[in-house]
């Protein structure tokens, strides 16, 4: 078989056929059929007019549409945007075909194109008609010229007047669970809310009551009850509602003329604690259905718009299934050509724990911040909370939210505090000692004398100076380091590591490279461009200058500390390998274990930042506290500080909770966050 395959660029030959002068000359019919087939396969749909008879010509003028139109229309509504057109040559001496005693030839061939409903192979034929035409001459010309068919627009098609009808059966999206079978995304009920004005006594009171209870502009209710005019007896839609809205129980109260039902919908069990994980669905919007040409959508759809709906939106919708068939003129069916049964969507298991989720976000309360909670042996994720929050609910149903009243800017409902990188200030300090110990610039053991508040190694640092908060200790070894927050000691050990060793090392880390997580996160940086100076090297030691780190990059760094040196791999999905290796043996397990014992006293001992009398709970934990200090210059007195609390229960090794929260400075810096991690990790025992 000969194959003419899809050409990006094409152009006709402006001379198709040729006069016969003699034997040798003759045209050969096979030009003709080779022109029609190569318009037809690079959409060239207008040229093909330009190879038929006069017959076809006067089929295709009588209808309502264009050739080329229709055929557009066709193929876009199918997603069809390859064509391949495939014909037997014919050997006419060997045949035996005399051109000049024949008046017709037929060809059959094989149409074959991908459709949104398969891939569609069918037989039709192209018939070849002889013509002669005259010039002012008296010269004949002959030419052959195609018998155009209904089928070379689509299979099946008899007649001219026949249509195309697609139908599709939309698929049952999937659902979303955390770790014990808890609904995050489920499909349930909502209710439908209308009204009719017909039956109102009084429209303005009315509106007036249906506003206050809806925390609306009484000029919009009124709006929704004059939508039909001219029909005051039509329920007029007004919105959707959570099923669990507790206004739709005082509806009932209202004057009369509402109505409400339960419908099927997307439901958020934890709308809010969960949004900026979940996220949620809505009605597409023409730029979105235009991207997703051909994938089954139309314009009464709906899409993951934010979270896990939106990054899995094609596991969890589905494929929708397809129909495509042949009416006649008056609409019956003359074929189906092609079905497809729709694919539903695949559920998604999380190793989230709602109830850990609920717990978190209520632990944050109004501040804003975000929190990780992890098991540190296995890898799994437990709880990604996000503060402030939105309402999945109410986003998906497009209400107003009323959170949206307590902000100048709405934008701060959806920022996605666990997905960014911020300054980590003190929390980072433990890379900085495993670093050194792995290099051998850190004697663990090692006392350094270091005098006053503020240090420079020399005056080459100009007025720059690194501030420390404990004064008053002046011989600082790993532990006293780490349990008063020395910055001036871990400067000094990021100097005595060196630039070059260390951005190497903050490579290793996983600076800089994607976090392999099932959920997009942003990068932790080291520095912007590169540790190009003693006085960044030596800010970055203790976690200020321009590092930046993910929350998420993070607690999975910590691992390592009980892992023997291993950095464990974060899972979100319950099918996913546990406790597998993100960064294998990045430490020996005697640096892990050297850091591990230096984080202990941090929160045991009474002098550490962390230590509380009584925390409120019965965990043996480490962890370290940081307050990252976002000031525009050393000297300025004032500037947003973010709080940061790690901790870990280094005795069952079954939780890892990480902590920020914004704007701390005049309450407690980081000790705000110890509070709040103590009181989740109460509610979590």
């Amino acid at each position: 078989m000969k194959k003419h395959l899809f050409l990006s660029v094409f152009v006709i030959m402006s001379i198709l056929f040729i006069a016969a002068c003699s034997d040798d000359e003759r045209v050969n019919p096979e030009d003709t059929l080779e022109a029609y087939i190569r318009a037809w396969e690079n959409f060239a749909f207008a040229e093909m007019l330009t190879v038929m008879n006069g017959e076809s010509m006067d089929v295709l003028e009588n209808q309502e549409w264009t050739l080329e139109e229709r055929m557009e229309k066709v193929y876009g509504d199918l997603g069809v945007d390859n064509i391949q057109v495939s014909y037997e040559p014919r050997d006419f001496e060997e045949e035996e075909i005399d051109l000049d005693e024949v008046e017709e030839l037929v060809y059959p061939v094989q149409v074959t194109m991908p459709t949104i409903a398969g891939e569609l192979d069918y037989d039709t034929e192209i018939k070849l008609v002889k013509v002669l035409e005259t010039d002012e001459n008296d010269n004949e010309t002959e030419k052959w010229l195609v018998q155009w068919l209904p089928n070379h627009v689509f299979a099946g098609m008899e007649k001219a007047t026949d249509r195309i009808r697609i139908s599709t059966e939309q698929p049952v999206r999937g659902e979303i669970y955390d770790r014990n079978g808890e609904g995050l995304a489920i499909n349930g009920q909502i209710y439908d809310i209308w009204m009719v004005p017909e039956v109102m006594e009084d429209v303005d009171a009315y509106a007036e009551a249906f506003a206050e209870l809806f925390d609306m502009d009484v000029e919009a209710v009124q709006e929704i009850v004059n939508q039909y005019p001219d029909n005051p007896d039509w329920r007029a839609p007004a919105f959707q509602v959570p099923v669990n809205d507790p206004r739709v129980q005082e509806l009932a109260n209202l004057p009369r003329g509402t109505g409400w039902e339960s419908m099927e919908g997307r439901e958020y069990p934890y709308g809010i604690e969960l949004a900026h994980l979940v996220g949620h669905i809505g009605p597409i919007t023409a730029e979105e259905l235009e991207k997703h040409e051909g994938k089954g959508y139309n314009a009464q759809s709906t899409i993951g718009k934010r979270g896990l709906e939106l990054e899995y939106e094609d596991l969890l919708r589905g494929e929708a299934g397809v129909s495509v068939t042949i009416l006649d003129e008056e609409g019956n069916t003359r074929h189906v050509v092609l079905k497809t049964e729709p694919v539903h969507g695949e559920d998604i298991h999380l190793t989230i724990d709602a109830r850990l989720q609920a717990q978190l976000s209520a632990t944050l309360g109004s501040d804003a911040g975000t929190g990780v909670v992890m098991n540190p042996m296995t890898g799994e994720v437990l709880a990604l909370v996000s503060q402030p929050s939105f309402d999945s609910n109410i986003r998906y149903l497009g209400i107003r939210d009323s959170r949206a009243d307590n902000f100048e800017d709405t934008s701060i409902l959806y920022d996605r505090r666990f997905q960014n990188s911020y300054s980590p200030g003190s929390v980072f300090k433990p890379f900085t000692a495993a670093i050194g110990l792995e290099e051998g610039t850190l004697d663990p053991n090692e006392s350094l004398s270091i005098n006053g508040r503020q240090w420079q190694p020399d005056s080459s640092w100009g007025s720059y100076q690194i501030t420390r908060v404990n004064e008053h200790i002046s011989s600082v070894d790993l532990e006293t380091g780490m349990k008063y927050s020395d910055n001036i000691y871990f400067a000094q050990q990021a100097l005595a590591i060196g630039d070059s060793t260390f951005e190497a090392w903050a490579e290793k880390l996983g600076f800089g490279s994607p976090i392999p997580f099932s959920f997009p996160m942003y990068a932790s940086t080291i520095a912007n461009e590169g540790l190009n100076s003693d006085i960044l090297l030596g800010d970055t030691g203790y976690g200020q200058g321009e590092v930046l780190m993910n929350p998420l990059h993070l607690t999975a760094l910590y691992t390592m500390f009980v892992n023997d040196g291993t950095v464990v791999q974060p899972v979100l999905f319950s099918d996913e390998e546990m406790g597998e290796a993100w960064l294998e043996n990045i430490v020996s397990p005697e640096t892990a274990g050297t850091v591990l014992d230096s984080l202990v006293p941090v929160v045991e001992d009474t002098n550490g930042t962390a230590y509380r009398t009584d925390p409120g709970h019965n965990r043996s934990i480490a962890g370290k506290t940081g307050t990252a200090e976002l000031k525009k210059s050393q000297q300025a007195e004032d500037g947003e500080q973010l709080g940061w609390y790690v901790a870990l229960d280094y005795e069952n090794k079954d939780i890892l909770v990480t902590m920020m929260i914004e704007n701390v400075e005049g309450r407690g810096g980081s000790g705000y966050v110890v509070n709040k991690v103590n009181e989740f990790l109460s509610r979590a025992q």
